[in-house]
């Protein structure tokens, strides 16, 4: 056990990092392992017992966890596992956040989603923001164009408002992103997925999702799906 935590806890926390977790699936998101990992720590729960606990050689990973809880609470919920388009990895997370600023995070954060900004273009991006003192947009630009090539991905940011934001914040990460994945499919928006936090929810996508936008509309997008996210919340949500 560790202190300050439940059994089910400690047990989606080893279920969620170590070895072999990606071939079962985590329950668990970076930034909710984070969170019960501050809250051992805040227990009283040392490092090193917070490493054995979840079986982990050494307490480097537990510092990068605890790290990424420094990232602006809007962009929380874009962290997942691994690489992909519509989410900001668990590396990327650790490099973005050692960039300090939060207007500079979002900047980045934007380039990650948008143009597939990778772990160790960040870091070059950090690097040179440090060393010349240059905007983040500057140094964003120049690393770009160290890039052999350039994919080109569209980003659509909306609000949830209302009641839903307090039933939201009692879910995992899976279940949110399961209620915006069926939204996305009921208005038919191609080439798109996204991410769902308490308070915001994010779109990603190519061409195909491009178009979908300019044909059904942003303003139209944001409001039918903060009434299908209230509806699904007000219904009864996925297994939390």
């Amino acid at each position: 056990m560790l202190t300050g935590l439940s059994a089910l806890e400690l047990g989606r926390l080893r279920m969620s990092v170590g070895y072999g977790t990606h071939k079962k699936g985590r329950p668990l998101s970076p930034i909710e392992v984070g969170a019960l990992l501050r809250k051992a720590r805040d227990a009283g729960v040392s490092l090193d017992d917070c490493a054995k606990a979840i079986q982990l050689d050494g307490t480097g990973h537990i510092g990068r966890f605890l790290r990424i809880l420094d990232l602006p609470d809007d962009l929380r919920h874009l962290v997942d596992w691994g690489a992909g388009k519509r989410f900001i990895g668990f590396t990327s997370a650790v490099e973005l956040a050692r960039l300090g600023d939060g207007r500079d995070q979002h900047v980045v954060a934007d380039a990650i989603l948008s143009e597939g900004l990778n772990s160790k273009e960040i870091r070059q991006v950090a690097q040179l923001r440090e060393r010349s003192g240059r905007t983040v947009d500057a140094c964003i630009e120049e690393v770009l164009g160290m890039r052999p090539t350039i994919e080109k991905r569209y980003v659509f940011i909306g609000a949830v408002a209302g009641e839903s934001v307090a039933e939201l914040v009692k879910l995992t990460q899976v279940a949110r992103d399961s209620i915006l994945a069926s939204g996305i499919e009921r208005l038919g928006l191609h080439g798109a997925s996204g991410r769902l936090g308490p308070r915001l929810f994010t779109l990603v996508g190519d061409e195909d999702f491009n178009a979908s936008m300019r044909e059904v509309g942003k303003e139209t997008i944001e409001a039918r799906l903060r009434t299908h996210i209230s509806e699904i919340v007000d219904n009864g949500t996925p297994g939390r």
